[in-house]
């Protein structure tokens, strides 16, 4: 029975990966802090994603040295990684320069005469910077740091002197050459010491020549010695690439070291109803060997059963799935809920009954589905099954499709619809699936049901705002193959 269900998950993967394709945008907030440690006004840059104002929940926050060049890459970067399933969605947060050699190094040299603020800046960081963020903006208490160049080595330096001040540090190209490589030796003073290094750093480096230029490749080795319990650490080479061009690949790279968990999947169905005595599958979208499934509610560790592409469902249940591999841990896991109910029922029969569905035609623009009971229609008909032909424009329209489903025999179903852009379906004048919103007809709503053989009354709400438009209303076959319902099943009384 498991084999027969990998069709169902290949479809799933397909519309996800589909899906992965949308984008997340950005709101811009420039503000500043009037820092008491510096004795300056500093500017910042605060980029808010997309849904923040609607979220209940607290978002990871990156923190962005070098703001002026560096943010305009590290956005479009963790907008494409949430996009593509890669990352979580954040606060990015970049810190624009005044006199960055001051800012970034702990010590004075003779190229950099002003440097030696690196510990003030860190202090600023603690007790100004990341409190004023959390305070006035939806952060979930995990911060990353990104520098480069002498701002990789404030990274490392604020690893080694403050570890707990961040979870995690990229630092891309860092300039361990400074100061006859100060931070190489003192690395390795401070790793002797008894600290809380459940940390994770990512350093990034030129292949060659560069890494030994700027002492990257000394401080790989010295990781590789005497990296203590706990930090969890990664050293990259590229090759063919210079000290500014090295930057886009590290952020990409470092982000998804630190956020992805292969936590890209999902699990169908959303919400099931299983008569005693009866069974079924959920089925998981990705075969990540780092996902672990519970039964009982609670979140899933690593000692919870390993989740493969199904999971059997016997009985009443709260199944979590979440991914425990990676740093990053905070995100959440994916909870569906099974009850114990009986069969649908549906009349046996219903008089007058014509092959077919009524359909109301509306036009208007919507972000999600309107109360169709307000509004003017502008056509009515019948359609074989749920269609779209009968629309006079591409765009901004909606339709209600009302008529029955005739169930020939009884089962449990898996019923699923995909839309473009957003669509709810009612089954015996209940709300059964709910696919609302602006997306593409890659996302599918899934609800297992138990019916009788009958007519069920059924109603479908559909909308289109801009793009692509379809809606396909479908089952599994018994080997769980995927299908749209034939129009055979399709009915409206007159």
């Amino acid at each position: 029975m498991e084999k027969i269900l990998k069709p169902l998950a290949l479809f799933i993967c397909v519309i996800i990966s589909v899906a992965a394709k949308a984008q997340d945008g950005y709101t811009l907030r420039n503000d500043s802090i009037d820092s008491k440690i510096l004795k300056q006004t500093r500017r910042i840059i605060i980029y808010l994603p997309e849904g923040y104002d609607k979220s209940a929940k607290g978002f990871p926050v990156v923190y962005v040295l070098d703001a002026g060049d560096r943010i305009q890459h590290t956005v479009p970067t963790a907008r494409f990684l949430f996009a593509n399933g890669k990352m979580p969605k954040a606060i990015i947060v970049g810190v624009l320069n005044i006199d960055r050699n001051h800012d970034f190094l702990p010590d004075s040299i003779k190229s950099a005469p002003t440097g030696g603020g690196a510990d003030n800046f860190a202090r600023f960081f603690r007790e100004e910077l990341m409190p004023y963020v959390a305070k006035n903006f939806k952060t979930e208490g995990y911060n990353v740091l990104v520098g480069h160049s002498y701002g990789g080595v404030f990274a490392m330096n604020t690893l080694i002197t403050d570890p707990t001040l961040f979870d995690s540090y990229i630092a891309i190209d860092p300039s361990f050459w400074y100061k006859d490589r100060m931070m190489i030796k003192k690395t390795h003073d401070e790793f002797g010491k008894g600290r809380n290094w459940n940390r994770a750093i990512f350093i990034t480096g030129r292949e060659g020549e560069g890494m030994k230029g700027m002492g990257v490749d000394a401080m790989d080795s010295l990781l590789k010695q005497s990296a203590p319990a706990g930090l969890v650490w990664k050293v990259v080479p590229y090759a063919g690439e210079d000290h500014g061009s090295v930057t886009f690949k590290s952020v990409y790279d470092g982000l998804r070291f630190i956020f992805d968990s292969g936590s890209n999947f999902n699990v169908y169905p959303e919400s099931g109803i299983l008569p005693k005595g009866t069974f079924a599958y959920a089925i998981v979208d990705n075969n990540n060997p780092a996902l672990h499934y519970t039964l009982d509610g609670s979140e899933p560790t690593a000692g919870s059963p390993f989740c493969t592409d199904t999971i059997r469902i016997t009985c009443a249940c709260t199944l979590k799935v979440k991914s425990v591999r990676g740093i990053y841990t905070k995100s959440p896991a994916i909870t569906r809920v099974f009850t114990e109910g009986e069969y649908l029922k549906g009349p046996k029969s219903v008089k007058n009954l014509k092959p077919g569905l009524k359909y109301s035609y509306y036009e208007g623009v919507w972000d999600s589905l309107p109360d169709f009971t307000k509004l003017k229609v502008v056509k009515k008909g019948i359609t074989p099954e749920p269609d779209l032909s009968m629309a006079v424009k591409r765009d901004s329209f909606g339709v209600r499709f009302e008529g029955y489903l005739h169930i020939a025999k009884q089962g449990l179903y898996y019923i699923w619809i995909t839309s473009d852009d957003g669509s709810k379906v009612y089954l015996n004048n209940s709300l059964l699936l709910n696919n609302d919103g602006l997306h593409d007809n890659s996302r599918p709503s899934v609800r297992l049901v138990p019916l009788e053989p009958g007519y069920y009354p059924l109603t479908i709400d559909f909308f289109e705002r801009t793009g692509g438009e379809s809606v396909t209303l479908g089952t599994v076959t018994d080997k769980m193959q995927p299908v749209p319902f034939p129009k055979e099943v399709f009915f409206h009384r007159e």
